[in-house]
């Protein structure tokens, strides 16, 4: 895969960004098949209990059988950092959250950090060692009507309750100005709070700032809506709308513009 690029450093931390998530969408969907394409024969496997230690493919999957066949799961809010590389070994720091419904009105929810380290051969780049931990202080699970718990995944809500809607499904990278690449869904974002050339973005269970300008923000994330000079919003998100504000799903209040209150109106009908 890699050989396809050219060989360069940000050629590289792109594509380990992407491989990196590569291995957690293959888990949490279930397509090992997939999964094990990606690992070297002598990985390594660590995971947050004494048994998750495991050496080789084989006894990765032998230990994680029972896992391989639990329900399967959505993987959001991904931040990735290349953390170090030598010759042809990369290591690449990682977190993400992954929740799935166990039935129409409870979700499953767990909030991971991993460590990557993978070995470039001249065909392509495969996983060698894989450290994964779950954050245990976050609620494994929670109910829709805690729709105030802001670890809710705001667009899975949209893809419940407004299925008349819809979104792109291809991720985008967005690095923030401590240098942390955000690998997400459009769909996750909620809004933008601009101040100045320092830009706060909002998903359904963080914040973090880039360092860009409003009209740069409107080129790489054109489905926002700008309805005020400092805010745009996914308006896949607006639940309300009054003369001087949006409610969004997540409960927040976000300021419309005075001269912007009818174009919103408009805009808004015909989504």
């Amino acid at each position: 895969m890699a050989k396809e690029y050219s060989k360069n450093i940000t050629d590289f931390n792109q594509i380990l960004i992407q491989q990196s998530s590569f291995v957690f969408h293959f888990w949490f969907d279930r397509d090992i098949d997939n999964l094990v394409k990606l690992l070297d024969p002598n990985f390594v496997w660590i995971g947050s209990y004494e048994f998750q230690y495991t050496k080789g493919i084989d006894q990765f999957l032998e230990i994680t059988k029972e896992e391989q066949g639990e329900i399967a799961a959505q993987v959001f809010d991904e931040e990735y950092n290349i953390l170090f590389h030598e010759k042809n070994l990369w290591i690449v720091h990682g977190c993400f959250s992954a929740s799935a419904w166990k039935d129409k009105t409870t979700y499953l929810y767990t909030r991971q950090r991993a460590t990557f380290v993978w070995k470039y051969t001249e065909e392509n780049f495969k996983l060698l060692h894989l450290h994964c931990t779950m954050a245990r202080d976050v609620p494994l699970e929670g109910n829709i009507q805690d729709s105030s718990k802001n670890h809710m995944r705001w667009f899975e809500y949209m893809q419940n309750a407004e299925k008349n809607r819809s979104s792109t499904k291809s991720h985008i990278l967005i690095r923030d100005i401590n240098g942390s690449t955000h690998y997400i869904l459009p769909s996750e974002i909620i809004y933008v709070h601009i101040n100045y050339h320092i830009a706060s973005v909002y998903t359904g269970s963080r914040k973090f700032d880039v360092r860009q300008n409003l009209n740069q923000l409107l080129i790489q994330l054109p489905f926002l809506m700008q309805i005020h000079k400092s805010w745009l919003v996914n308006p896949v998100y607006i639940v309300k709308i009054q003369r001087y504000y949006v409610t969004t799903a997540n409960n927040d209040k976000v300021p419309i513009g005075k001269s912007r209150y009818n174009e919103v109106c408009a805009a808004l009908k015909r989504i």
